[in-house]
C-alpha cells in the first residue's frame, strides 16, 4: 500500500506542476500540500482529480 501512496503522490504533484506550468499559478499552493496530507486524504484527492 505504501508504494500505491507514493505513486499517487507523484501524480498528484505531477498533476499540480503541470498546471502551475500552464497558467494556473495557484496549483503551487496544492502543490505544496501534497506531502502533508494522509494517506486517505491522498486517495480522496486523487480519485476527485481523477487519476
Amino acid at each position: 500500500m505504501d508504494k500505491d501512496i507514493e505513486e499517487l503522490k507523484e501524480k498528484l504533484k505531477d498533476y499540480y506542476g503541470t498546471a502551475m506550468t500552464n497558467g494556473f499559478p495557484m496549483a503551487v499552493f496544492e502543490l505544496s500540500e501534497v506531502d502533508e496530507l494522509s494517506d486517505d486524504e491522498i486517495m480522496e484527492k486523487a480519485e476527485s482529480l481523477g487519476l
